[in-house]
This record gives C-alpha cells, structure tokens and sequence, in this order.
C-alpha cells in the first residue's frame, strides 16, 4: 500500500473539506472563544487557564488574551480559586452558556445532516475512524512521554 499517495490524497480532501458548511461549523467550534465555551460547558466546572491552554495546545499568554476579550464580552467570569489562591478560575456566565448551546445545537444541525447523507453504515465508520486516530494519537503520545 501506498500510504504517501493516501497521505496527499487526504490532504487535497482536507482542503476540499474547508469548503463544506458542516466542517467549517466543526472548525469554529473546536477553535478560540468557542472551543473555551465549548469545553466550559461540556466539563460541568470550572477550570484553570492552564488546563485550557493544554488542551487548546497554544501558550499561556495566549489563553490570557482570549480571556480577557471574553471577560469583556461577559461570556466567562475569572475568579480566585478558593483552594489555592494562587490559581484562577474560570466559569460560564449565563450569556456565555446561552451563546455556546445555540452554536452547538446549530452544529449537531449541519453535522447530523452530513452524517445522514453517508448513511448509517458510512457515518457510523466515519465516526468509528475519527475516534481511532484520536485514541492512536493519545496511546503513541502516552508511549512517548513514558
């Protein structure tokens, strides 16, 4: 098997896939403001900065700056963690929850279309797919930080 032609195969479909509404409703959502509002609420709690600075894969300074302009928007409140008064914390203000619900119900909206389109079997191997590279990802990621 070729996995290099595979490799640019998948590559061009990748950047086809730019231009499909139901990948660019999944790309905004996995990026900046709404990948923080995403994760807020889909994590129950509050969380650290660095904690989303981790998962997001970008700096500190970064998370920050993204923050603040959230803050501005009244989207999240920082506040003193009170175990550790060192850490801060950051939670869902109401306008920030109302905001993420109505984009992720939009997005399960385009993304549900999309999958009906395949079918059930195509859709549900593309999801089973998308979930093994994940859990390659993080068992080869594992195996190299041990």
């Amino acid at each position: 098997m070729d996995y290099s032609a595979l490799a640019n195969e998948l590559l061009c479909v990748r950047a086809n896939l730019l231009l499909v509404p139901a990948s660019q409703q999944l790309s905004q959502i996995v990026r900046g403001e709404m990948f923080v509002l995403n994760y807020l609420v889909t994590h129950e709690n509050t969380v650290h900065p660095k904690e989303l600075s981790e998962k997001m894969a970008v700096t500190t300074a970064r998370i920050a700056s993204l923050l603040n302009h959230m803050e501005e928007k009244g989207l999240i409140r920082r506040s003193i963690d009170p175990n550790d008064s060192r850490q801060v914390d950051v939670v869902l203000t109401e306008k920030g929850r109302n905001a993420i619900l109505e984009i992720r119900g939009k997005v399960i909206s385009y993304v549900s279309a999309m999958l009906k389109e395949l079918g059930p079997e195509d859709a549900e191997a593309y999801v089973r797919i998308q979930n093994k590279i994940w859990n390659n990802f993080r068992r080869n990621s594992q195996d190299s930080t041990a």
